[in-house]
């Protein structure tokens, strides 16, 4: 299913191989964390691109935004997903390897409310002004035709699976 949706998106990759990652503990935060969003967190499939080096320690703990800004910033110091799988196979976020593979991650995000993010953002703003403790899930890059999501807690994003391949 996935190996044919990357090749429309990745004309240019060879697909090496995609692992379903098992990480029941990971995935029970996860779903605690949809059911106590509304409309089960607005959950989508996106797409996260990173180097060899965090592999394991995204399979074991998830996605850590405290190692966010690395790459960007531009909408807020969180962990990046991007609808697209050809974004995040970028080099500059899949960083290949030795070999030249390349390593990207299809994940279950909770995206839920979400507004246009901004440079600094530490965690969401709130949805009004006048009331500071409500406030949005995610910010996006563009309201409208969102294409870039970044989340500011860890538990609103499951790692489901690791796709390795190689660019030509």
């Amino acid at each position: 299913m996935f190996k044919a949706s990357l090749a429309t998106t990745l004309p240019n990759a060879e697909v090496v191989k995609i692992e379903r990652i098992q990480n029941p503990r990971l995935y029970q935060i996860y779903e605690g964390q949809k059911k106590k969003m509304s409309n089960g967190g607005n959950e989508m499939r996106l797409f996260h691109g990173t180097a060899k080096m965090a592999v394991e320690k995204i399979n074991t703990t998830g996605f850590n935004r405290s190692y966010c800004g690395k790459n960007a910033v531009k909408f807020g110091k969180g962990v990046y997903f991007a609808k697209h799988a050809w974004y995040s196979a970028r080099r500059i976020y899949a960083v290949p390897d030795d070999k030249g593979l390349q390593y990207m991650y299809i994940a279950r995000v909770l995206v839920g409310k979400y507004t246009k993010g901004k440079d600094g953002l530490l965690v969401p703003p709130p949805i009004d002004e006048n009331n500071q403790t409500i406030c949005y899930d995610s910010v996006v890059d563009d309201i409208i035709k969102p294409t870039i999501f970044v989340i500011f807690y860890d538990y609103q994003s499951y790692p489901e699976y690791l796709v390795t391949f190689k660019n030509s």
